[in-house]
C-alpha cells in the first residue's frame, strides 16, 4: 500500500481509503452484515484511512470502527464529520446545525462512539457559504487542534457535485482539507481545488455514481441507492458515452473502473481516493490498482480531450443539480 500526506499536515494516509457510508447504509448496495469483515480485510491489506460521519447509520459507522479497529487506534487515521443533527429530528427529518454548543455536543458523542480521545481529521458536513465564512467556527476548530482533540480540520462539500465557490472559500479561509466528488466525467469544480497543494484532498465517488464501473452496467434506478440522486437519463447517457473510453482502457490492459481510479491518483495533490466498496471482492479489486502501471502523459491528454468532447456538458448538468440544495 502506498501512502500520501494530507496537505501540509504530518498525517499520512493510504492513497485508497474506506468510506464507511457504503458499509453501514444501503445506498451503495452493500450487505451491511459484512461490514466488519470488509474493515478487517482492509486493515490487513494496509489501508489505514477510514472516512465516516456521525450520520452514517446514525452513529453505527463510528461504532463499527471502534469495534473492529479500536485496538489498532494509533495505526489508523479516522476522518469523521459533524453538522447534521439527527439527535433532535423534526417531523422525522434532521436539520443542519453548526452552532458551537451543538458542534461541541456532536464531537463529544462521536468521540464516545469511536472510543477514542482524539479525531485525526474532523470535517464540517456539507456546510454552506455562511458557515464556511463564520470566523467563530474556524476559531473553534483551531482551538480543538491546539488542545489535541483533533489533528486536522476541513470541509466535506456536498451532498452532490458543485459547491465550487464554497470549496475555494474554505481553502482561502484556512481550512486544511476538503472532501468532494471528482472523477473522469465530473472534473469540475475539482480541477480548481486541486491547484492548491497545501491542503488535503479527499476524493469520493471516483466512479461517477457507478457509470465508470462496467461490471455494473446496465445501471438501473433504485430509490434506495445513492445514484437515485442522479437523473436516470444522465446515467444512461453517461454510460453510452463511456463505451469508447472503455475501449481505450482495454488497450492499456485496464478495466474502465481501474482507469477511473488511476486517473484520480495520477494527480499527486490527491491525498486519498475513497471508492464505494460494498464487498470483499470490490475491495481486493481496487487495491490491485496500486500495482498497475501509472498513466502516461499521453494517456492523461487522451482523457482530457475525451472529457471535453464527451463529458463536459454532463459535468455542467451535475453542477446544476446542486442548486436544489442551495
Amino acid at each position: 500500500m502506498f501512502y500520501r500526506h494530507v496537505g501540509d499536515t504530518n498525517i499520512e494516509i493510504s492513497e485508497i481509503g474506506i468510506g464507511v457510508w457504503s458499509l453501514v447504509t444501503d445506498w451503495w448496495g452493500a450487505d451491511i452484515n459484512k461490514a466488519e469483515e470488509i474493515l478487517k480485510r482492509a486493515y490487513e491489506l494496509g489501508i489505514n484511512f477510514y472516512d465516516t460521519a456521525d450520520t452514517y447509520g446514525e452513529g453505527k459507522g463510528e461504532e463499527i470502527l471502534a469495534k473492529v479497529l479500536g485496538s489498532k487506534r494509533d495505526n489508523i487515521v479516522i476522518l469523521t464529520k459533524i453538522g447534521y443533527d439527527f439527535y433532535h429530528k423534526e417531523g422525522g427529518k434532521m436539520k443542519q446545525r453548526f452552532d458551537i454548543p451543538y458542534l461541541e455536543f456532536a464531537l463529544k458523542k462521536s468521540l464516545e462512539r469511536l472510543k477514542t480521545d482524539y479525531i485525526d481529521i474532523l470535517m464540517l458536513h456539507n456546510p454552506k457559504m455562511n458557515i464556511i465564512k463564520n470566523p467563530e467556527i474556524l476559531s473553534f476548530l483551531k482551538s480543538l487542534k491546539k488542545d489535541g482533540v483533533i489533528r486536522a480540520f476541513g470541509v466535506a462539500l456536498g451532498p452532490t457535485l458543485g459547491w465550487g465557490e464554497e470549496g475555494i472559500e474554505a481553502i482561502k479561509t484556512g481550512y486544511e482539507s476538503l472532501e468532494y466528488i471528482y472523477n473522469i466525467i465530473e472534473q469540475k469544480p475539482g480541477n480548481e481545488f486541486l491547484k492548491y497543494d497545501k491542503i488535503g484532498h479527499i476524493i469520493r465517488v471516483p466512479h461517477a455514481s457507478d457509470v465508470l464501473i462496467e461490471d455494473k452496467w446496465p445501471l438501473f434506478s433504485d430509490p434506495k441507492l445513492h445514484r437515485s440522486l442522479k437523473d436516470t437519463r444522465w446515467l444512461n447517457e453517461a454510460v453510452r458515452r463511456s463505451l469508447k473510453l472503455k475501449e481505450f482502457a482495454s488497450t492499456k490492459g485496464l478495466k474502465l473502473s481501474e482507469l477511473a481510479l488511476k486517473f484520480v491518483l495520477s494527480n499527486k495533490n490527491v491525498s486519498s481516493v475513497v471508492p464505494n466498496i460494498a464487498s470483499i471482492k470490490e475491495l481486493e479489486e481496487y487495491i490491485k490498482v496500486e500495482n498497475l502501471p501509472e498513466l502516461a502523459n499521453e494517456d492523461l491528454q487522451f482523457i482530457e480531450d475525451y472529457y471535453k468532447k464527451f463529458y463536459e456538458d454532463l459535468n455542467d448538468e451535475s453542477i446544476k443539480e446542486t442548486l436544489r440544495y442551495k
